[in-house]
């Protein structure tokens, strides 16, 4: 039985129709249920997975359409390279779009355990060198017309790879949702070149897809000690941020994105020239020079790989539109998701898949922060029940920085006393102490509950944060919004830290009113405002304003944060 739900999605038919009028069909004929078990029962027997326990391998949909074969192949991380922005905007939000335009990709260093591809037919050979050439890989698995086997450029691959191809299965698409004419093979290419008994998850291909890419493209032959990993990022980055920082016309004109990626392209050119003239130099001069093949390899992967990262990090940095709503946790999990098991190609397209992708991902960061910043306030002295919940706990409940274990539907006090998020530093070593006062950690939590804040309606825009003040033990600290009616800053809270490592907070009405309604509906403990009034005790016109007030961005706001980016 397949997992893949079609209910969840529209209709094949009703998506055809739509890729057309956006003139963005490039030839997305679905994956039929009977290929999606034969790829996953095969993935199962090969990865060792039981019968019965979920597949969890990290899987690559090359031309993923609108997802349903990621969906239905693992549990584990899902990434995707699809060009078409309805079937992008189809795709389950746990599917991580790691480029759009497949020939502008590079696969060497996107690695993962499993590739899969069904790709247009009429562009399959090309599809399927490239694949072959630069998996990352151990397994792919390609749905390809039954004549790949006689096509000499895809035999030269497979030798080239030292992979083991097997075919797991012959379809039509005659049955399909969408017809065609189509006879296929499903291959799984087994570039780990090992037995399945003796895969495992952490199997690498057995010819390195960057060592063949770097011997066809460079013939040197040398020694010389490379500079340390730390130094060539560093020479990377400062360069980047130098030229970056000095555009700002250019940007203004250009728009972030199309400035950044004329940048990247133009010093990934640079850095490709630099190389070629390197090796075209004769082999014993570079011997002379100590000049090393490994050398040269190191820092070219090095190099790229820095290069993509820096440039993704400056667009991350200035998606404020997205950024700014996030605490630090969140915005550190959202850029680690950019950056982990694989890299992006940086370019205006995928640029606007990420956006696509962080629309999507971005509402279940901000309900989730709020939960996380609610809970670390969550002590026996700030707590009180809701009406309908007469359970007591004792202080022994309480005891070792641990919660009651079925501690439930209860709110914030307006005064809270909080004991571990940090205080004032009074630590004996020099490098802890901040220019404030304050401990970093307890900096950080200020400015969190500041932007969490703001997403349920506060805006603290431009007002100082926890490092502006300076902080003295019992000082009161006041931290101000702007009403967006009036215009007028007003107290969102009061804060004083304390040399015990203590932090005191003093809410403002309204922001404890809608801070609770929130976390009580993330929780699932209301339902409606009624509820939450009746709960909490508080006027049905300030539950109605705060039940369902944390932001939520919706595809209305893609266009915006397109342009902001």
């Amino acid at each position: 039985m397949t997992q893949y739900d079609p209910i969840r999605k529209p209709s094949v038919t009703a998506l055809v129709k739509t890729l057309r009028e956006s003139d963005s069909d490039f030839e997305w004929y679905p994956t039929t249920e009977e290929i999606i078990d034969t790829v996953r029962d095969d993935l199962r027997d090969f990865a060792c997975v039981r019968e019965g326990e979920e597949i969890r391998e990290s899987v690559l949909d090359c031309g993923a359409g609108d997802g349903r074969v990621l969906e239905s192949l693992t549990k584990g991380s899902r990434y995707a390279i699809e060009m078409s922005e309805p079937l992008l905007s189809e795709m389950d939000r746990s599917i991580f779009i790691v480029g759009t335009d497949f020939h502008k990709q590079t696969l060497i260093d996107k690695k993962v355990n499993c590739i899969f591809s069904n790709p247009p037919y009429r562009d399959y050979v090309a599809w399927t060198l490239k694949i072959l050439k630069e998996a990352n890989a151990p397994v792919v698995y390609m749905v390809i017309p039954e004549r790949w086997a006689s096509n000499p450029d895809i035999q030269d691959a497979i030798e080239s790879r030292k992979a083991q191809t097997d075919v797991i299965g012959e379809f039509d698409f005659l049955e399909a949702d969408r017809k065609a004419r189509a006879r296929v093979n499903v291959v799984r290419f087994n570039l780990a070149g090992v037995e399945r008994r003796y895969w495992h998850r952490d199997s690498s291909p057995r010819v390195d897809p960057f060592e063949l890419w770097f011997e066809e493209s460079f013939k040197p032959q040398a020694v010389q000690k490379a500079r340390s990993e730390y130094e060539q990022r560093e020479d990377v980055r400062s360069s980047v941020k130098d030229r970056v920082s000095g555009s700002g016309e250019l940007i203004k004109n250009e728009g972030l994105v199309n400035t950044l990626e004329s940048f990247y392209y133009r010093d990934l050119e640079h850095l490709m020239k630099n190389y070629q003239s390197v090796c075209d130099l004769d082999s014993e001069l570079l011997c002379e020079m100590g000049v090393s093949i490994q050398g040269l390899k190191g820092a070219l992967r090095l190099r790229i790989s820095s290069l993509k990262d820096i440039y993704w990090q400056e667009l991350f940095d200035n998606l404020s539109a997205v950024t700014d709503r996030l605490t630090s946790d969140s915005r550190k999990k959202m850029l680690d998701k950019l950056t982990a098991n694989t890299s992006i190609d940086f370019n205006a397209q995928n640029a606007h898949a990420l956006v696509i992708w962080m629309v999507k991902n971005a509402n279940s960061y901000f309900d989730d922060q709020l939960v996380t910043i609610f809970e670390r306030m969550t002590e026996k002295a700030n707590v009180a029940m809701y009406k309908s919940n007469q359970k007591t706990f004792g202080d022994e409940q309480w005891r070792y920085c641990r919660r009651p274990a079925d501690l439930e539907r209860y709110k914030l006090e307006y005064r809270v006393v909080l004991d571990r998020v940090g205080g004032l530093c009074n630590s004996e070593w020099s490098f802890e102490h901040t220019a404030c006062g304050l401990t970093e950690r307890a900096g950080t939590f200020i400015d969190d509950l500041r932007t969490v804040a703001s997403n349920i309606g506060f805006d603290t825009y431009g007002l100082p944060r926890a490092s502006h003040h300076e902080w003295a033990s019992n000082r009161k600290i006041n931290f101000e919004y702007r009403d967006r009616e009036t215009g007028e800053l007003k107290i969102l809270f009061e804060a004083k830290a304390f040399k015990n490592g203590n932090l005191h907070i003093k809410f403002c009405p309204d922001f404890i009113i809608k801070l609770n309604v929130e976390f009580g509906r993330l929780k699932g403990w209301v339902k409606s405002a009624a509820e939450a009034a009746d709960e909490m005790d508080i006027d049905i016109k300030e539950a109605a304003s705060s039940f369902g007030s944390n932001l939520q961005l919706a595809p209305k706001d893609l266009p915006l944060l397109l342009c902001a980016a």
